[in-house]
C-alpha cells in the first residue's frame, strides 16, 4: 500500500492518500480543495473519504471529492457535528463548505474498503467523536492515522466545542494499549511510531 501526505498550504491538516492499485483511494481528512487536483495529477479517484473528526481545517475538500463520487464516512458519534457550528468555520471565520455523511463506524468496527481494511477507534477528546483509523494493507502492514488526538510529543486541544480532557486521557489510555507497534500518522505535524509516543509523549505518561 502506497501512502501518500498532501501537506496543507497556509493553515490546515495533513491529508492522506492510501492506494493500493495505483488506480482507486481512500483520503483521510482532505484538508483543501487541492486535495483533488493532487489526486488528478496521480491519476488516483478517490473511492471514500475518512474523517477523523469534522473542524474545518480538516475537511475543506470535502465536498470536491464527494461531487466526484467518493463516499464519506466518519464516526457514529462525529456525524451530528457535521455542518454545525461545532465544526469551527463560524469561529475562525471561514465560509463553510457543505458535505453529506454518507456512513459511519461504530467503536471497533471494521470495514474493507477497496481492499483495504479499516478499523476505526472511537477516541473522543478532542471532539465527542473524534477517531482513528488501524488501516491494515493486503500485505499486512498496519498503520495507525490518529488525526488531532494523537501527535508528535504531544495531543489536540480539548478547550474547543465538545474537547473534554478527561475523555482524551481515556482515548490516550485506549491507544497506548493496543498491542504491537505502529506507525503514527497525525492530523498536524510529522510521522511516529506509537512505541516512541509512549516512552516520550508527555500527555501518555501515568494514563
Amino acid at each position: 500500500m502506497e501512502i501518500i501526505t498532501i501537506y496543507p498550504r497556509g493553515f490546515g491538516a495533513n491529508t492522506y492518500v492510501l492506494t493500493e492499485d495505483g488506480k482507486t483511494a481512500i483520503v483521510i481528512d482532505p484538508a483543501q480543495t487541492r486535495v483533488e487536483s493532487e489526486l488528478i495529477k496521480r491519476g488516483l479517484s478517490p473511492a471514500y473519504v475518512l474523517l477523523t473528526h469534522c473542524h474545518f481545517d480538516h475537511v475543506g475538500g470535502v465536498s470536491a471529492l464527494q461531487a466526484s463520487g467518493a463516499k464519506v464516512l466518519c464516526s457514529e458519534a462525529e456525524k451530528p457535528l457535521v455542518n454545525t457550528s461545532a465544526d469551527l468555520y463560524e469561529m475562525f471565520g471561514a465560509p463553510r463548505i457543505p458535505y453529506r455523511v454518507d456512513e459511519t463506524f461504530t467503536d471497533n468496527e471494521e470495514k474493507n474498503l477497496g481492499g483495504i481494511r479499516v478499523k476505526m477507534l472511537w477516541t473522543p477528546g478532542h471532539t465527542s467523536g473524534s477517531a482513528c483509523y488501524l488501516v491494515t494493507a493486503k500485505d499486512g502492514d498496519r498503520y495507525l492515522f490518529t488525526g488531532d488526538t494523537l501527535f508528535e510529543n504531544s495531543i489536540g486541544r480539548t478547550d474547543f466545542p465538545t474537547g473534554n480532557i478527561g475523555e482524551m486521557r481515556a482515548s490516550l489510555k485506549k491507544l497506548s494499549a493496543l498491542d504491537g507497534d505502529y506507525p503514527v500518522y497525525a492530523g498536524h505535524n510529522e510521522p511516529t511510531t506509537l512505541d516512541n509516543e509512549r516512552k516520550i509523549n508527555p500527555f501518555m505518561q501515568d494514563l
